[in-house]
């Protein structure tokens, strides 16, 4: 066994205890808040299923589904031909409440990604339920206008949950976008992009690259948009919102209309930007969202235009500059960012995605505003609170933050906040032992925050940028990716909700095994 193979086994040794330690699930959290009267009322089964995805045999996936019990009946729309759960549509200032309902073989729960919710509503693994068993959730939605998602949260099992098929968007509206009259109803698209491998039986396989998997997070070989492969739209000669989710477990998408239109971006993680921003491509990681507008009202009939992951280097989101790690940079046999799975496609690779129809001629006066809505002055940080630094780094065959992993109910004192306390946390890439660094999507629950500034040492730059020249860090944001070699200067206003909550990588064969800690929320 040589080093790297003994540092490996380390850090597998840590995702088994990791997996171990799941919380002990809970029977039941049935308990109905009698003073709290919801306008939305929905039921949220997760459980087992089988759909078609490829030619042949069915493929078992678990899945969601729900059930409106008050509320419009807009508040569910089902994705057509789609495993993925429903589209949960709310707006700003209603109550909602949400009866969980665990019919998977094993403990879950569920996390409202991107939603600003009380401790109890946000899916902490602690709050895992066992089979069989239900959680209600209540709260008052009080985000801005935005596509946020769900997907499940149980310790040492979300990557696999999520691979199998839970997830879903949660669409926030508000008046002050209703304002902008932009593409709604019909024109309005949700694309949630994902990648999978399947077996001869057509069978997803998860995990098929053993320890590289887990240690560098599962690439697949197949592409899905909304569940389906070599999704097809067909659409009119007018404007269209299209809502993108990178809802893979670790891969990073290039995204790009193969025809030159340019990618228009009009709105990230936490809402609307303050205005559009046009560019060739778009740079999403794992859990970031971006809505772009594609304008069809010049293109013509029978016209196609692809939605294509561009080539990049996989030297920009994985380097392993030691000797032994794999050849060089790019992390070599590692397949780069990625595991060994058989026929794994690696990171940076060209790859077809959707492709859309230009199918029927109509009259389309839509204009785009130059001006979106304003997401406010920026907050500033108080004066006594510390600029907190957390290293992203990999120590003894294990991916850290700031040193730390994760243990069910731990806190140490520079993870204690204030409720409404507004700090600013510099995340840094600081790679590992032997050279290795990779790119972290670090997710912060609870709440919404800036990136101020983008930062990395002079002798770390390299001539591949594109990943880079494709990022969009404008806007209220939740995820952000954060390159090797990189220092990513974040703002960050707490919740109001007092509790425990989450921060972490979202490579979830990261966060399962442990890249994440808890940060306590003090009144």
């Amino acid at each position: 066994m040589n080093r790297r193979d003994a540092l490996f086994g380390i850090g597998i040794g840590a995702f088994g205890l990791a997996a171990a330690r799941l919380s002990s699930a809970i029977p039941d959290r049935r308990l109905l808040t009698s003073s709290f009267d919801p306008d939305v009322d929905l039921v949220l089964t997760a459980a087992p299923g089988d759909t078609q995805i490829l030619a042949g045999a069915r493929t078992r996936v678990w899945r969601f589904t729900g059930t409106v019990l008050k509320g419009p009946a807009s508040s569910l729309q089902v994705i057509p031909d789609s495993f993925l759960g429903p589209v949960i549509r709310v707006r700003k200032g209603q109550r909602v409440r949400i009866r969980f309902r665990n019919d998977l073989p094993e403990p879950s729960i569920v996390h409202w990604h991107g939603l600003d919710v009380p401790e109890a509503a946000d899916g902490h693994p602690h709050l895992a339920v066992a089979s069989g068993a239900e959680y209600v959730y209540e709260f008052e939605v009080i985000n801005r206008a935005g596509t946020y998602w769900y997907h499940p949260h149980p310790h040492g099992r979300t990557g696999s949950q999520v691979y199998q098929g839970l997830a879903g968007i949660l669409v926030v509206t508000d008046d002050e976008e209703a304002a902008l009259s932009l593409p709604g109803g019909a024109e309005d698209l949700v694309c949630v992009v994902q990648d999978r491998t399947f077996d001869a039986n057509n069978q997803l396989t998860y995990l098929s690259g053993g320890m590289m998997d887990r240690m560098h997070g599962l690439l697949g070989d197949r592409m899905l948009v909304n569940g389906r492969e070599r999704s097809t739209l067909s659409l009119s000669t007018r404007a269209y919102r299209i809502r993108l989710l990178n809802a893979s477990n670790s891969r990073v998408y290039k995204l790009m209309w193969d025809d030159g239109t340019p990618m228009t971006v009009i709105s990230a993680d936490g809402g609307l930007l303050d205005q559009p921003l046009s560019q060739p491509y778009l740079t999403l990681a794992p859990s970031q969202r971006a809505d772009v507008i594609l304008d069809l009202s010049k293109h013509t009939v029978g016209k196609t235009v692809q939605l294509r992951s561009a080539p990049f280097s996989s030297s920009e989101v994985s380097i392993d500059e030691g000797a032994g790690m794999g050849g060089g940079r790019g992390m070599g046999g590692m397949r780069g960012m990625g595991g060994m799975g058989a026929g794994a496609v690696p990171n940076g690779a060209s790859l077809l995605l959707m492709t859309v129809n230009v199918a029927r001629k109509v009259a389309s006066t839509f204009r785009l505003p130059a001006r979106l809505v304003s997401a406010g002055p920026a907050v500033r940080a108080e004066p006594s609170a510390p600029v907190r630094r957390i290293a992203l780094d990999f120590r003894a065959g294990q991916w850290l933050l700031g040193g730390r992993s994760f243990e069910m109910m731990e806190v140490a004192p520079d993870e204690m906040v204030r409720a409404e306390s507004t700090h600013i946390w510099e995340v840094a890439n600081v790679g590992g032992m032997m050279g290795q660094q990779m790119a972290h999507p670090f997710h912060v629950h609870g709440t919404q925050f800036r990136v101020m500034k983008r930062s990395r040492p002079a002798n770390a730059d390299t001539p591949e940028r594109s990943v880079r020249e494709g990022l969009v860090d404008d806007g209220w944001r939740d995820t952000v990716l954060v390159l090797p070699h990189d220092t990513v200067q974040l703002q960050i206003r707490f919740t109001r909700y007092p509790g425990l909550f989450l921060y972490h990588c979202h490579i979830l064969e990261h966060e399962d095994a442990g890249m994440m800690r808890n940060f306590r929320v003090t009144a």
